[in-house]
């Protein structure tokens, strides 16, 4: 039996693309939210969550935190959904150099002098935002299929 209205019909119905500015805003809230979780989690731990850097103490503080895991996801994802605009391909390749870096940077904070809790929890983030921002690409990439 088929319909007389088309919207009716399931097989009629496409997907919606998924809005950028939905992913972006997601990816970078998601991030912000979760690493804030795990920045009190390491505190709640003992981690000292301070870095020293060329001899002076760096404090690791939420503002911090919440500033570097919005702006990363936003600046990676736009630049990846913009470039696919002109080649889709760079979406997946957004998606390996958001990996790629977040991989690459976890090793920052093993390299510097703190406490085991703190490079813990600085990796913990950092991962973390690399995952969101290649979850959000994905996204982004399945809606347009």
């Amino acid at each position: 039996m088929t319909s007389s209205f088309p919207a009716a019909d399931p097989a009629a119905r496409g997907r919606r693309a998924l809005p950028v500015w939905q992913a972006v805003a997601g990816a970078a809230a998601l991030a912000a939210i979760v690493n804030l979780i795990v920045l009190f989690v390491g505190d709640a731990a003992g981690a000292s969550l301070v870095l020293k850097l060329n001899g002076k103490s760096d404090e690791i503080n939420a503002g911090g935190v919440i500033f570097m895991s919005i702006v990363a996801p936003v600046v990676g994802v736009t630049a990846a959904v913009l470039l696919a605009r002109w080649k889709p391909v760079f979406l997946r390749v957004g998606q390996f150099a958001g990996g790629a870096v977040a991989l690459l940077t976890a090793i920052g904070p093993l390299t510097v002098d703190t406490d085991g809790g703190t490079a813990a929890t600085l990796v913990t983030m950092h991962l973390f935002v690399g995952f969101v921002a290649v979850s959000a690409l994905e996204a982004i990439r399945r809606s347009r299929a």
